[in-house]
């Protein structure tokens, strides 16, 4: 009689809601208020905050002033493309609806209006993300990739990237293309001594079917050789890192399936939540300054997993496509790919990653700058990469690089095998 008594008082005892944050100022999303999060990080990294591994700095920010980190003019060629491309139903490629061909120069969002209901809303999801990280048309940074495991740092190694863009240049078409390129790119290794002089040049053709040719060259060989594009789902040098981390997503896109799954909020980390400024140092370079982000094993006596970020970086809440996208050549080491892309600004924050096997190991966090200079131009970079294998309970981090640039006009003779075998001279 006691026990139904006490049942029927609780029942009818009000329930006490959990405060909701505030939406007007900053706040923290740590373990005592993990149910703040719970609909806005994805499972896995929800495990880390409940064990107090992981916690979020949560600012507030102004939708309009966050949507114009882009340039107006971004937002007009945008608008302009409404009615201008469609996709090839083999391969996912952008087509020119008025040509049926692959079209000869795109700038800003080829889709700016997605149907969620459109059986190709993935794949138009996944060529605005193409489209809204071109627009600078060029650049480099010197970075680290760190890896950490509970006990710190294991691994450190600095390398540098240079990227060249033909397609999505707010600047405007480039006069000459003889090898039909949607963009190229140069990365070495600098430090340590054992992988100092390790490079590749990457070369994307701007068509539907052609794999991205890449060079891997070898210093203690002095060759360089033709490796498969599938090599971006390998880790770096050992590491919990991959080349096909960068953006959260680095292939082309009609190397995967794609398919939308669903649609959400998600916090979204951020250096600031607004642009940075870009200084001018000769006719088409420009500088960017951004703070390192210094994570828990950095941090004398700091609580948490020592790869978790710990200053410069914050976290805003952004509407997002979940999209999953599934590798379609036979030896791309993933499986299944789980990705949250942002539903206006097109940046993938978070992605899920699972073995061929069908099993989720690696979970990576994409963290990004803006960059603008007035309403002519602008762009979005990726400031660093936290990859959790939660498998073996380990990281690494790439990027946090400080200093940056803006290449507006590459000699294109750069990127090349002579580039690569000559620079250990």
């Amino acid at each position: 009689m006691k026990t139904v008594l006490l049942a029927a008082l609780l029942a009818s005892a009000p329930r006490l809601a959990w405060p909701a944050p505030p939406a007007d100022q900053p706040w923290t999303l740590e373990a005592s208020n993990w149910q703040d999060g719970k609909d806005l990080l994805p499972e896995p990294v929800l495990k880390h905050l409940q064990k107090g591994e992981y916690w979020f700095k949560v600012v507030p920010v102004d939708q309009k002033k966050f949507h114009d980190n882009y340039a107006k003019k971004f937002w007009d060629l945008t608008a302009a493309n409404e009615g201008k491309y469609e996709l090839d139903e083999a391969t996912c490629g952008l087509k020119d609806k008025a040509t049926g061909k692959n079209p000869d120069f795109v700038v800003g969002l080829p889709f700016p209006k997605v149907d969620p209901g459109d059986p190709q809303a993935a794949c138009k999801i996944a060529w605005n993300f193409t489209f809204a990280g071109s627009g600078a048309g060029g650049g480099g940074a010197t970075f680290t990739l760190n890896g950490i495991d509970s006990g710190g740092e294991f691994r450190r190694i600095k390398a540098f990237v240079h990227t060249m863009g033909y397609q999505g240049r707010l600047d405007g078409k480039l006069k000459e293309n003889p090898e039909n390129l949607e963009g190229q790119g140069v990365t070495a290794a600098l430090e340590p001594q054992d992988v100092e002089g390790f490079s590749a040049l990457t070369k994307r053709y701007w068509d539907w079917d052609s794999q991205d040719a890449i060079w891997a060259y070898v210093p203690q060989t002095r060759r360089a050789r033709r490796v498969n594009a599938a090599t971006r789902s390998e880790p770096v040098q050992g590491l919990d890192i991959f080349a096909d981390d960068l953006n959260c997503y680095g292939g082309k896109v009609e190397y995967y399936k794609w398919k939308l799954v669903g649609q959400g909020n998600i916090l979204a980390p951020v250096v600031q939540p607004y642009p940075f400024q870009m200084k001018q140092v000769n006719a088409s370079r420009y500088m960017v300054e951004t703070p390192y982000e210094k994570a828990g094993y950095e941090v004398p006596g700091s609580k948490g997993a020592p790869w978790w970020i710990h200053d410069n970086l914050v976290f805003v809440q952004r509407p997002v496509w979940i999209v999953e996208g599934q590798s379609s050549d036979p030896y791309y080491n993933f499986g299944k790919v789980i990705m949250y892309f942002d539903r206006e600004m097109y940046r993938i924050y978070w992605k899920l990653v699972h073995n061929r096997a069908g099993e989720y190991f690696y979970t990576a966090a994409c963290g990004y700058h803006f960059v603008k200079n007035d309403e002519t131009f602008s762009a979005v970079f990726p400031s660093l990469v936290i990859g959790v294998n939660d498998k073996i309970n380990r990281a690494a981090i790439g990027g946090r690089y400080q200093s940056s640039f803006i290449e507006r006009h590459w000699d294109p003779s750069y990127f090349s095998l002579r580039t690569l075998t000559h620079m250990s001279d």
